[in-house]
């Protein structure tokens, strides 16, 4: 017979005792932990070296003018009724280096440097960078410059500013002139969706170097040959920046292109839509639908060119520009 201490049946149970996390597992929550500390560092913490030694090598008359917003940069040429022009989305007034010249012998021409671009110096940190915003700050440059009234020439995300100026302080704008603008409440692309995205859009803007803006700036460009080493060098100076690299992300996700969209009808000024149907930036597909929604405008569609259209062909582009601005607003027809 067995004793009690030898009776399988008659042992103590024993509750098993509850492990900790492995190794395994505490090794991959320190992993995320370290990696989201680096990524909000780099984020929010980290600043990348800014270009102080370049030179702009372009032939213009700057000037610099002060407004409660920012102190602007800006070149003036000509002599005539007054046009503004607005660059596209990480470029500056250089953007027009052929435009200018050709816009100048009939006309005033005013090429601004907008909040967050070029060599505009903005005096509050905060400033918001949405449409209302910006064309606030458009609206303060004229006054700064004396310009009541204007025609505007405005390229891709600027144009959102552009459409939002004409259509809620009419009596500022004579002529409208939209080259590939984001306009309508649609899809942007995958770029501009990334630049959204909270951290992910300052991570981006701080990791990119001069290398990886020229190979995303190439794709605005349908003829390669036309983005010189000397273009990318002129384009990234001033946007590495920290306040236009902050700006670069910011705008994108700041604009509510809704409040563009809903009051598109509202449009008096007479209006002409430029688009490269290479555009591989905003899609040249909205450019009809664009044209439909604001009354009596007026489209052209240039075959070959891409984004920066006015880059691509300045001739062809200025040819437009001329016969538009130096009319009634009507292209003539050919």
């Amino acid at each position: 017979m067995l004793t009690d201490d030898e009776n399988p049946a008659k042992q103590p149970e024993t509750t098993p005792q509850r492990r900790g996390p492995s190794r395994a597992l505490k090794g991959v929550a320190a992993l995320l932990a370290g990696l989201v500390a680096a990524i909000l560092t780099l984020a929010y913490a980290w600043q990348p070296p800014e270009e102080r030694d370049f030179h702009s090598s372009w032939s213009v008359d700057s000037h610099f003018v002060d407004t409660p917003v920012a102190r602007f940069h800006y070149t003036k040429a000509g002599k005539g009724s007054p046009v503004v022009l607005l660059p596209g989305g990480t470029l500056w007034s250089y953007t027009y280096r052929d435009t200018i010249p050709a816009l100048a012998k009939d006309h005033t021409v005013y090429a601004v440097d907008p909040p967050g671009y070029g060599y505009t110096t903005v005096h509050d940190e905060d400033f918001g960078y949405d449409v209302q915003a910006m064309a606030d700050a458009l609206s303060s440059f004229m006054d700064a410059v004396g310009v009541p009234r204007a025609s505007i020439v405005a390229h891709s995300l600027n144009g959102s500013v552009a459409l939002y100026l004409a259509e809620t302080r009419p009596e500022r704008v004579d002529k409208l002139v939209l080259m590939a603008p984001l306009g309508l409440n649609a899809p942007v692309n995958f770029n501009l969706e990334l630049m959204r995205v909270p951290v992910i859009g300052e991570a981006v803007t701080k990791l990119m170097g001069r290398s990886t803006f020229a190979s995303g700036l190439s794709g605005a460009y349908a003829r390669g040959e036309r983005m010189t080493s000397r273009v990318v060098d002129e384009y990234w100076a001033p946007l590495s920046r920290r306040p236009n690299r902050k700006a670069m992300w910011k705008q994108v996700r700041m604009i509510d292109l809704s409040l563009v969209d809903r009051k598109l009808g509202d449009i008096r000024a007479p209006t002409l839509i430029l688009w490269g149907d290479r555009d591989e930036f905003v899609s040249p597909e909205q450019a009809d639908r664009l044209r439909r929604r604001i009354p009596g405008s007026t489209l052209r569609l240039f075959p070959g060119l891409g984004h920066v259209l006015h880059e691509d062909a300045p001739a062809l582009v200025n040819l437009e520009l001329l016969a538009f601005l130096d009319t009634d607003g009507v292209r003539p027809k050919r």
